[in-house]
């Protein structure tokens, strides 16, 4: 199996996991409307725009990721073409330098929980305990997310090292 065969199937996950979260975003938003066109208590009505904040950004988020990941196959295609060993070095220390931003999702999904619980602890207003259920469900999505281009990353990061071995 060649090494751009991994790097396809990297990229191909990439671009499945931008149409999941978009679809999700989305789903969320809808939700969202359902709240405001049928939602007639305090809690339903509270729920209304974290819901559409949080649909907004994942659609936004997965959106980016299928647009710039499909974007990416053929270019990174030409890279390989023109140079394999170029290519597969710039592929390491592409992924290296995104591993930080696992450990940060970590801690922002942290101190969104917190956060929501702080809020439900202290706080009887419908209207704070509406955005901090839409804090958890941007912190459980986004661990989510991550929890899946982690496991792509790791996989596609051991075959760089073996190809480079």
């Amino acid at each position: 199996m060649s090494f751009f065969n991994s790097t396809s199937a990297w990229i191909k996950g990439e671009i499945f996991e931008g149409v999941l979260i978009l679809v999700f975003g989305a789903s969320i938003i809808f939700l969202g409307l359902m709240f405001w066109k049928f939602g007639g208590t305090p809690n339903a009505r509270a729920l209304i725009f974290p819901l559409i904040i949080v649909g907004f950004v994942y659609s936004a988020l997965g959106g980016s990721m299928y647009v710039s990941n499909q974007t990416r196959l053929p270019v990174f295609q030409q890279k390989f073409s023109q140079n394999q060993s170029e290519f597969i070095q710039s592929e390491k220390k592409r992924v290296e330098a995104f591993q930080y931003m696992y450990t940060i999702s970590k801690v922002v999904a942290t101190v969104c929980f917190s956060l929501t619980l702080l809020i439900f602890w202290l706080s009887k207003s419908a209207l704070w305990q509406g955005w901090s259920i839409g804090l958890a469900l941007f912190a459980i999505s986004g661990l989510v997310v991550d929890y899946f281009s982690k496991e792509r990353a790791e996989i596609y990061y051991k075959v760089i090292l073996e190809v480079l071995k």
